[in-house]
Order: C-alpha cells, then structure tokens, then sequence
C-alpha cells in the first residue's frame, strides 16, 4: 500500500476515535452559512490537521480551517479535509456520516479515504491503483480490503437526506428510479462498490465535500460530471462551491441518463 495512503488512514482512524466519543451528543451552533458545527467537527479537524502536517508540508485546506485562494490558488498539491462530512446526520444519530481526506495533484484529486466510523466502513483509492473498501467490524488487515471493480447490476439512484430538491425528485420521476437516501459521502462511495448507479445533486456542495469520494469512484470506473461544464469536477477554486453535478457509476457512463445529461442545455442557476 501506498505509504502516504497508509498513514492518511492512520490519521483518520484516529479522528474516528474522537468524532465517537461525542457521537449522541446534540449540542451545536450554526456557522455563517447556518449549517452545524459541533465538538466533533473541531477536534476531528485538530486531529487530521496535525496528522497531515506530520506526513507532509503540503498546504491544508479544511471544511472547519479554509486556506485562502491568494495562498492556494498556485499549489501543485493541496489536502482537502471534511473532519465530520453529514453534520446533520450525526445530529441525526443515522449512522450516515463521513470523515473526509483527499491529496490533489494540479487541482484533481489523486488520493482519497472516506471513513464511517459508525458503521465501521473505509473507502480509500489511489490514482492508478484503484479504489477499496474494507469492514473494520470484520477484519483490521487492509491487504484483504476488497477492490471495487463490480458492475453494478440494477438502476438504483441515490438521494440525500437532508438536501434534496425539486429539481431532484423531478429528474427520479422522469427516469422512473427507484430511490435510497443515504448521507453525506457514503452516496458516492455506495456508486464505487455497486450499491447504486446514480446520483444527480442538484444543490449545493462544497469541494471538501466530494474530492475523496471522487477519486473513490474515479478509480472504481464511475465518473462525476458537472452539470455546467459537462467535465469532471475541477478543484482548488477560487469559490469552493461545486456547480451542480450528477455521479455515474461505470455501467451508466454512454447509456441513456448519461447521454441525457451531456446533451441538456445548461444555465448559471446550475452552479
């Protein structure tokens, strides 16, 4: 294993620690943009930071401490950090919600390691070398994770639990899917290990949000395009927000939802 891989997971691991032991509390306070923040959020972030700065000197740009883009906007690497990725569903207590790495190279990333500590499930990937998933309840030896290559085998789309949308529901109703809510990453890690094969997210994200599980999918041949652009999502902005977007797993990639959404005209309301 990739040994800044390995130590990215030892890293978050031990953030895992820390986010259960406050897991069931219910306080908070709302940030600016009147999402959570919890006790969880800032000593998983205290955690992480310093792990990273002990693996490398690479610049840290983190949900709970955000780099400004004049000290960034240049990096040819830069760690993306979300400390606790679905606040709402840890205040939930649903078990759905994430802990958040990824590594970019020149703004796309290259390294990513989603972990549910609740449920006892890491996805983690390396560009070119695949994507992974292992049950910690199961077994703790990572060489046995299992490599996520699977062809997902039914029309399975997936939806958030707490920021879904008209827009959504309409595309789910003009497709005819079937639907499952899931939170916070766990939805592009479900596409990567053939849980599901869609996910349009027609609101907004930040880039915290979805670089881990991004390079997670990539690398499990699925693919993220971005509504506006019809690319891949682009890192490392200046404005962090992602545009609008919609996850593909493999065997959706050239059928007809995917042929749909690159042939759609577009507008500035999809950023």
């Amino acid at each position: 294993m990739n040994e800044i891989l390995l130590k990215v997971i030892n890293t978050i691991l031990r953030a895992g620690e820390v986010t259960l032991k406050h897991y069931g509390e219910i306080d908070f306070i709302l940030k600016d943009d009147n999402s959570p923040l919890t006790k969880a959020d800032i000593e998983s972030n205290n955690i992480i930071i310093g792990g990273l700065k002990d693996i490398s000197s690479f610049q840290i740009n983190s949900e709970e401490s955000p780099l400004d883009y004049s000290i960034r906007k240049n990096l040819e690497y830069l760690w993306l950090v979300d400390p606790l990725d679905g606040t709402k569903d840890f205040l939930a207590k649903n078990n759905q919600w994430t802990i958040n790495i990824a590594l970019l190279k020149n703004n796309i990333p290259i390294l990513g390691v989603v972990y549910a500590p609740a449920i006892n499930e890491m996805y983690f990937a390396y560009k070119d070398n695949g994507a992974y998933f292992i049950d910690l309840s199961k077994t703790k030896d990572f060489k046995k994770a299992k490599k996520l290559n699977k062809d997902s085998k039914n029309l399975i789309a997936l939806d958030s639990n707490f920021h879904s949308t008209k827009e959504t529901q309409e595309f789910f109703n003009k497709y005819h899917l079937k639907v499952v809510k899931l939170g916070s990453s766990l939805k592009l890690c479900a596409i990567a290990n053939a849980k599901a094969s869609i996910y349009p997210r027609f609101n907004g994200t930040k880039e915290w949000d979805t670089a881990a599980g991004d390079i997670i999918l990539r690398e499990s041949g699925g693919i993220i395009i971005d509504k506006l652009t019809k690319k891949q999502l682009l890192y490392n902005k200046e404005n962090i927000k992602n545009n609008h977007f919609i996850a593909f797993g493999k065997t959706q990639i050239n059928q007809k939802i995917y042929k749909d959404f690159m042939e759609a005209n577009t507008d500035s309301s999809d950023k």
